[in-house]
């Protein structure tokens, strides 16, 4: 699918700097895990997060814009009330490159609503697993784009976690009994209360890493489909 994204166009930005943390990991004892953005926080119990890790004002007119043709979305953040009724969709995980203990898939956020509206910021997410636990996931500190969404467009938020044992072949883990068994997951969109719960994606088992510093599950914020 072909993707098109339009940069957003800004004034001058008068940033608030926020405490800068180190690259994101497995670090729970015996636990594996590849570098990657810290996580800001957890998401707690569910709620959506529209604030940015660096949050600031805005000076001037910011570009509107209009959707996107292919269903993609577009980089966009003016003139447009946020997205209220976003359904929520997952595709199939794949190995992080270059690791073998981390999985990645992205979860689709799509305007069900008639009019362009725009999705910024982090899902929440909550993992239950099979033996009644929960785990509010942490969000990295990936920077917000506004994302403009017409009718039936999609924002994507990327979720990567860890799992107990290395991969190996594609996708089936050599030690799939061990870890932290996942059953769903509960998402509630940015800036919404329409809390959705989808089946786990994965039989193999996370290292659950929920009192950890940085833990090798986290979420990313909204962005572009395609956004790298």
């Amino acid at each position: 699918m072909g993707i098109t994204t339009k940069a957003i166009q800004r004034g001058a930005m008068t940033v608030a700097a926020v405490a800068a943390v180190g690259a994101l990991g497995a670090c729970s004892s015996g636990q594996q895990g590849n570098p990657a953005p810290a996580p800001q926080g957890t998401v707690g119990n569910g709620v959506g997060v529209g604030t940015a890790p660096n949050a600031g004002t805005s000076h001037g007119a910011e570009a509107k814009g209009t959707p996107a043709a292919d269903g993609s979305g577009s980089a966009n953040a003016g003139g447009h009330p946020n997205c209220t009724n976003l359904k929520v969709t997952d595709k199939s995980p794949d190995l992080v490159p270059g690791s073998t203990t981390q999985m990645r898939f992205q979860l689709l956020l799509t305007n069900q609503g008639s009019a362009p509206c725009i999705v910024r910021g982090f899902p929440g997410v909550r993992l239950t697993g099979d033996d009644g636990t929960g785990w509010d996931l942490a969000r990295t500190g990936a920077p917000v784009t506004p994302v403009l969404l017409g009718h039936g467009e999609h924002a994507t938020a990327d979720l990567t976690y860890a799992t107990a044992a290395p991969i190996t072949g594609t996708g089936s883990g050599s030690g799939a009994d061990s870890g932290w068994h996942p059953t769903t997951m509960t998402v509630t969109p940015p800036n919404s209360t329409n809390t959705q719960t989808l089946a786990w994606v994965d039989g193999v088992g996370l290292a659950k890493q929920d009192g950890a510093t940085h833990p090798g599950t986290y979420i990313g914020p909204a962005q572009p489909s395609g956004a790298k």
